[in-house]
């Protein structure tokens, strides 16, 4: 189990090292909302929203990991119960049926290059954007297909 504590403090200073990236990320995208709107007047805030909104949402998804993983860092029984339900066979199993770990780098490479492009075309944008809905809609669908069948 020291094994695994190790790998959760390590996993629990990366986390954290995100946030700060979010953080300065929405710093950043706020500091260029102005070439943004400088591309389409009817889309300026859509597009920016979109940005912070994400690095938002990303920060909010490692507060609550960070918590979680401090919590069970404090107790050995909590830090069994984080373990089993990281290596359960019936989750590993669901997320290999729904694409593993190349479908969630898929949707973050597409995540990253809508964001990038927010600033520069906001057609490739929108493109990016129709295309990283339908790939979440679909790997939604599907994680609720094989979680019933399973």
């Amino acid at each position: 189990m020291e094994k695994y504590r190790q790998v959760t403090n390590k996993k629990l200073t990366l986390m954290t090292t995100f946030t700060a990236f979010a953080a300065i990320f929405i710093v950043l995208t706020g500091a260029f909302v102005n070439m943004a709107s400088a591309i389409n007047e009817d889309v300026s805030d859509m597009i920016p929203g979109f940005q912070v909104g994400v690095f938002i949402g990303f920060q909010l998804i490692m507060i609550i990991h960070i918590a979680k993983y401090r919590k069970a860092l404090k107790t050995e029984d909590e830090l069994k119960k984080l373990y089993i339900k990281e290596h359960d066979e019936r989750t590993k199993l669901i997320k290999d049926k729904i694409g593993g770990v190349g479908f969630n780098f898929s949707l973050v490479a597409i995540t990253t290059a809508a964001i990038i492009a927010g600033f520069f075309n906001q057609i490739i944008f929108f493109t990016l954007l129709s295309v990283l809905i339908f790939m979440s809609l679909s790997k939604g669908f599907l994680k609720i297909y094989y979680k019933n069948k399973f």
